[in-house]
């Protein structure tokens, strides 16, 4: 079997990358991302509060496990050129930016492979056999195989407090199913359903798309298999970021709800009642109308429950998410109003 692998550079709220891998007589070939797509994504000096991710170039780990990568090809949507490409790794140039998914679409049509490896730029496998497991893995009625994802405590708390507030959700290891950090694919299931999704969204929903479309043609197994996600953040995060992020990922839930209704169950992620809370919460929203002596003061509670992993914060400025997790709550709900009456997710908080 062979494998191809593409993966890409971004700032930190764009964290998806493309990886294809293939392999032939244990031969992969992998797609990576640039360095050009990252220095794009840069935000403007009035913007300089906006976290990013230190660059990572993951080659090296790839090449290092017990499944060799047969070639590497790097997709670049940004204005400028990449002046450097890594050893062994193919360059191609992608003319119109259509957020990640499209550089992941444009490295499939360039992958020559059996299978497609998809790896963020920021993320490394845990072991030198992960991606030899997972090949293992990739048994006759899965169409793809994919490794739970790790952020390291000792990353997350290197964060400021509004980056640590951001990425809360993620600390330690979570099963997210399809997340473009360590995705193996059937290629020609892949190209069978179109690949990701861009026309209805362009920054969030669309690996959760994608797992269930793939979902439609065989299984897709979470293995125990880990990736490091280091997420590293070269900048400080404000406050208003979390408000951005929070209606970014909610415009991509009301897309994906008029879509797949409560077929959303099917992802692996969807077990993380925590992370989800909010959306159960949106309904009663109209109710305050009707009886805002008694629905109020419950979604002031349950919108902090919700939100109760920033308490894992260690500093006193976490107990103003008492205020500020009511105020996620009603943006989210207006981000997922949006993407119900829609169906596309188009905010960005890069753009």
């Amino acid at each position: 079997m062979r494998c191809s692998a593409p993966s890409r550079n971004t700032s930190v709220f764009r964290d998806r990358a493309s990886f294809h891998a293939k392999t032939r007589s244990g031969r992969w070939s992998e797609k990576a991302p640039t360095r050009a797509a990252e220095a794009a994504a840069l935000p403007e000096p009035k913007c300089e509060s906006r976290p990013l991710r230190q660059t990572v170039d993951n080659s090296g780990q790839l090449n290092a496990q017990t499944v060799k990568p047969h070639e590497i090809i790097l997709v670049d949507s940004s204005p400028g050129e990449l002046n450097e490409v890594p050893d062994g790794a193919s360059y191609v140039k992608n003319p119109v930016d259509l957020a990640l998914s499209g550089d992941y679409n444009l490295g499939a049509q360039h992958a020559t492979g059996d299978c497609l490896l998809l790896l963020q730029q920021d993320c490394v496998p845990a072991r030198d056999t992960d991606l030899e497991d997972n090949l293992r893995l990739l048994t006759p009625g899965r169409v793809a195989v994919t490794s739970s994802v790790t952020l390291p405590r000792e990353n997350w708390e290197q964060y400021n407090f509004w980056g640590q507030a951001l990425m809360a959700h993620w600390v330690g290891t979570v099963r997210q199913g399809i997340s473009g950090k360590f995705d193996l694919i059937r290629a020609d299931v892949f190209r069978k359903i179109g690949g990701y999704d861009t026309k209805a969204f362009s920054f969030a929903g669309e690996d959760m798309d994608l797992c269930l479309r793939l979902s439609e043609h065989g299984e897709v197994f979470v293995a125990q298999t880990q990736v490091i996600h280091l997420h590293n953040q070269s900048r400080k995060t404000a406050w208003t970021d979390l408000f951005k992020k929070r209606y970014q990922l909610a415009e991509s839930f009301g897309a994906l709800f008029r879509k797949w209704g409560f077929r959303l169950y099917r992802i692996p992620y969807a077990t993380y009642f925590s992370h989800h809370l909010a959306k159960y919460l949106y309904l009663l929203l109209p109710f305050c109308l009707i009886f805002p002596k008694y629905v109020i003061p419950f979604l002031f509670v349950t919108a902090n429950l919700a939100n109760v992993e920033v308490w894992r914060i260690r500093s006193p400025k976490k107990f103003s998410f008492l205020l500020l997790n009511p105020a996620l709550f009603l943006v989210g709900a207006a981000g997922a109003l949006k993407g119900l009456v829609s169906g596309k997710q188009r905010y960005s908080v890069n753009k």
